[in-house]
């Protein structure tokens, strides 16, 4: 079984890279092997284009995954989510893909007559299914290209997409090339700050991170423990 472990920066997930070279049997480039698995890294870099690209390389240039997984941090919308908290993204929606009006309503492809079609769902979702029951809160991300800020773009996203939690810059691209491929999908996001007038000093990344790292140890643990059983 091969997984691919994907992160857009090297410091979200390096705490577990470093723990799986610590467990793996050898290591060859960006591989780690055991004896029945292989976990597979790739970071590709920030934001929706970088992470296209970087998918639909990988995707087409050699054998596919059984299971993907995306890992990093993202800012809460919804106010009931802890900072530090790990959840796992169940739907993604493209949220500044589209047009706006003379007033600056934001509108999205189906708003203008361009529905998307599969593997969108009628309502603009990308939706690959339950997968695995882990033990993190399931949430619906929201992708952009440029995260939230100000409070009016708030006020506007918040108001045509009401069922986001958890705003991200590539969980939609994830989802979208590993549904167009035939692989299976495993997004993390730990709350690294609430989606706000932009404050950096009010984010907690440091907690954000160790916690997700946490949570892949967690995830990943079976499947380095099955080969020693």
């Amino acid at each position: 079984m091969r997984i691919l472990l994907t992160a857009a920066t090297t410091f979200e997930v390096a705490p577990t890279v470093s723990w799986l070279r610590e467990q793996a049997g050898r290591t060859e480039a960006n591989v780690l092997y055991f004896d029945k698995v292989e976990i597979e890294v790739l970071f590709t870099g920030v934001g929706l284009t970088a992470t296209s690209f970087a998918l639909g390389h990988r995707f087409g240039s050699s054998a596919l995954p059984q299971l993907a997984i995306q890992a990093g941090v993202g800012g809460a919308i919804d106010r009931s989510l802890q900072l530090g908290e790990v959840v796992q993204i169940s739907t993604e929606t493209f949220g500044d893909l589209g047009a706006e009006d003379a007033s600056g309503q934001p509108l999205t492809l189906s708003d203008i007559g361009l529905p998307p079609g599969p593997p969108f769902s009628e309502d603009g979702r990308l939706e690959p299914g339950t997968g695995p029951q882990l033990p993190f809160r399931s949430c619906a991300g929201l992708t952009v290209n440029q995260v939230s800020g100000n409070a009016e773009t708030i006020k506007k996203r918040t108001a045509l997409f009401p069922h986001a939690q958890v705003e991200s810059m590539e969980g939609a691209a994830f989802f979208y090339a590993c549904q167009q491929a035939g692989v299976e999908p495993l997004q993390l996001r730990a709350i690294s700050n609430y989606v706000t007038p932009r404050n950096r000093e009010a984010w907690r990344m440091g907690e954000a991170i160790q916690a997700l790292n946490q949570a892949l140890e967690l995830l990943l643990q079976p499947f380095i423990q099955e080969e020693a059983d």
